[in-house]
């Protein structure tokens, strides 16, 4: 327990040194597209550039991450389809059994005591026939 809790400290540091990092670099960045722009432009012009210039960027970014999603997604149905059409031939192979199962246990085992509870009935019915005992005897 003590183990995952330093490993998940040890993950946590890296991800914000690298959120840092990536920060830092993104400014240094900014501030040098800003001190790109000439002289003849106002600095409110000058952000308005590197904003769109971060903004065509994240466009980039975020098509190529789409796509990339895209692309994942489109293989898991395609390895879904594979492992799940076997699957389902075997399941209804295995329904085709089961129902095998239960017709042959209807007629191998059911039916030939069905036949003889009706056979004991029938025998019952002519003893009471015989005897004139329709009743049952309470006691």
């Amino acid at each position: 327990m003590d183990d995952t809790s330093a490993e998940t400290g040890k993950w946590k540091w890296w991800a914000l040194l690298t959120i840092l990092i990536i920060g830092l670099v993104l400014a240094g960045i900014g501030y040098g597209l800003y001190q790109l722009g000439g002289a003849d432009q106002a600095p409110l012009e000058r952000i308005r550039d590197i904003v769109i210039i971060f903004l065509s960027f994240q466009l980039l970014l975020v098509t190529i991450v789409l796509a990339g999603i895209a692309a994942a997604l489109v293989f898991l149905i395609l390895v879904l389809k594979d492992q799940v059409i076997p699957l389902l031939h075997e399941l209804t192979e295995t329904v085709r059994r089961l129902r095998g199962t239960t017709e042959f246990m209807t007629e191998e085992a059911v039916k030939p005591i069905i036949t003889a509870a009706g056979q004991a009935a029938k025998v019952r019915a002519m003893v009471r026939a015989v005897t004139g005992k329709d009743r049952k005897r309470r006691g």
